[in-house]
């Protein structure tokens, strides 16, 4: 019942931008695409009692993607994102859309404008396998702004030279697809998370050859349970990356700042991380540095992460990565900030289609 609601909202909302957005011309085309990330770790995490070597795969993923043209020209499509191994949310994001020339709109479980729009330092490689800028790895420092993938509606503007802006809006941010039909459609109102909004402003231009990407970002998460202890969380983040050439290759500077209050919906447990990065790429190679700080208030001290490396095109789909990673955790801390420090060599590919 859940998607016959979200299907005929978003249908009417594009009868309204165009009366003739049913006519298409073929319908519906479906294409698949996805990837795998295999990894081999090897390495040292801190602890005296644990194996040295691991194999992972944990980021796959297979996404349908359905899409169509009516005869006026408007977009219409939906995407569903399959994990590739067996978690919680084993379907990943699931959105309807619309796009023409009033922008886009989007539909559905998906990650909101914020962590779209916004600009983070280069990894090393070209597909991410070596960031530190990601919860893939030992303490989930990140930069990225987010809210999580709970059903929202996304709006993006057409880009204006170079600019665009993006707006998200959820009504809960504990909305879970597994939940049934009407009875348990409607979240309580007093379940944790709440009311979820964010904007994005990006800019992106070429100039002579050489490439400037801009942006800035904001969320607002509400909590619902009231507690001396907890309060909404509110975030904020800034981007930039600068591109040009360098002899035969490319060089593509960057770096972010994410400031989050009340983090985890902890009254005055603030967060201040920031990440800089750069990635020279030529032909089939990449080389780069990403260094990653993560600074809050329940911390003692400061966290902080450093990978170098590079990767390598071997063919269409098959690219190979191989770098060091270090992570620096003193200071201590709890969850997933338990370890001391790590130091970790890593070899790892990445199949796309």
């Amino acid at each position: 019942m859940k998607k016959i609601l979200l299907s005929t909202t978003a249908l009417a909302t594009a009868a309204l931008l165009s009366t003739s957005a049913m006519a298409a011309d073929e319908g519906l085309k479906l294409t698949l695409g996805g990837f795998f990330s295999g990894v081999v770790l090897a390495g040292g995490d801190g602890d005296a009692n644990t194996r040295e070597v691991s194999f992972d795969s944990w980021n796959s993923e297979i996404s349908f993607t359905a899409e169509g043209t009516a005869s006026n020209g408007l977009t219409y499509g939906f995407q569903i994102q399959l994990e590739g191994a067996s978690v919680a949310d084993q379907i990943d994001e699931a959105f309807l859309y619309f796009s023409g020339g009033f922008g886009r709109i989007e539909f559905g479980t998906n990650d909101p404008v914020a962590a779209q729009m916004g600009y983070v330092a280069p990894s090393p490689d070209a597909n991410g396998i070596l960031t530190v800028n990601s919860g893939d790895y030992m303490f989930n420092a990140f930069t990225y702004n987010s809210d999580g993938d709970a059903g929202k509606v996304n709006y993006f503007t057409p880009r204006i030279a170079g600019f665009q802006l993006g707006l998200s809006y959820s009504p809960d941010g504990t909305q879970d697809p597994a939940d049934g039909a009407v009875a348990g459609g409607f979240e309580p109102d007093n379940n944790g998370a709440g009311q979820q909004f964010t904007a994005g402003l990006n800019y992106s231009k070429e100039f002579s050859g050489v490439t400037v990407g801009l942006s800035g970002t904001y969320a607002f998460l509400e909590s619902e349970i009231s507690a001396p202890v907890l309060d909404d969380q509110t975030s904020y983040g800034f981007g930039a990356n600068l591109g040009f050439a360098a002899g035969a290759g490319t060089v593509t500077l960057g770096g972010s700042y994410l400031g989050i209050d009340n983090f985890g919906f902890i009254s005055n447990d603030d967060v201040s991380a920031y990440d800089v990065g750069v990635q020279y790429a030529q032909g089939a190679w990449t080389l780069g540095a990403q260094s990653i700080w993560w600074d809050q208030d329940s911390f003692p001290d400061t966290i902080w992460g450093l990978s170098v490396g590079g990767g390598y095109k071997v063919a269409t789909g098959l690219d190979l990565a191989v770098g060091y990673m270090h992570w620096d955790n003193q200071g201590g801390g709890g969850g997933a900030f338990t370890k001391n420090d790590a130091d970790v060599f890593l070899l790892g590919s990445m199949l796309s289609f």
